[in-house]
């Protein structure tokens, strides 16, 4: 397993915020709080990917929903293994 931050490093966190401002998102110290303490130093998978409030949160179950199923050029369907 891996660190958050090893994946999703510092420099594509800056780029994300940059992305929002430029959007018109607004974020203040709370979101890289966030960030800083409570994300970035979370192992992937551990405390990630299997903690139950980030499903419920909507975070990371969305991906999984729209990928769990492919669609082949010959109509079939290849679905993702569990």
């Amino acid at each position: 397993d891996r660190f958050i931050y090893q994946i999703f490093t510092d420099a594509m966190f800056l780029e994300l915020k940059q992305e929002m401002h430029g959007r018109g998102i607004k974020t203040d110290n709370s979101f890289d709080k966030c960030w800083e303490v409570d994300y970035r130093t979370r192992y992937a998978v551990q405390e990630f990917l299997k903690d139950k409030t980030i499903g419920d949160k909507r975070l990371a179950s969305m991906p999984d929903r729209i990928t769990n199923t492919i669609n082949l050029r010959d109509g079939t369907k290849c679905m993702r293994p569990a």
